[in-house]
């Protein structure tokens, strides 16, 4: 075997162990583009959990978000800022767990949460 091989081969096998985090996006919530109560609620939910920050939860971060997205869906999202960016869900667990404890007379607001990778949310957003 040639030395230009081998380094390939040792390249192609350690690659995954080094690759860039996969950033995601966490769906809380979703609603028809129509459905202008639950949008309204969405939108002063998203409000509400970035004001946290300023309410004395110094851990809190700004990024929820409202998307109308080109598939006639609304979602209200975690970690989407600009047009492009996510966050690392490995580093925001207590976001997901704190999410979870919200209730809704008695049941769970939020039980479909989920992780999407950006790329997918952009493609679902019509984006380039």
């Amino acid at each position: 075997m040639k030395i230009p091989t081998i380094i390939t081969f040792c390249i192609l096998i350690f690659t995954p162990a080094f690759s860039a985090p996969l950033y995601e996006v966490l769906v809380v919530d979703t609603a028809r583009a129509g459905n202008r109560g639950k949008i309204e609620e969405f939108e002063n939910a998203a409000a509400e959990f970035n004001a946290l920050q300023y309410k004395g939860y110094l851990a809190a971060k700004p990024y929820f978000n409202v998307l109308h997205m080109a598939n006639g869906r609304v979602y209200l999202v975690f970690g989407f800022k600009d047009q492009v960016q996510g966050i690392h869900r490995k580093n925001y667990r207590r976001t997901v767990k704190n999410l979870r404890r919200l209730k809704n007379d008695g049941a769970q607001k939020y039980p479909d949460m989920h992780w999407v990778p950006v790329e997918e949310i952009r493609k679902l957003m019509g984006a380039p």
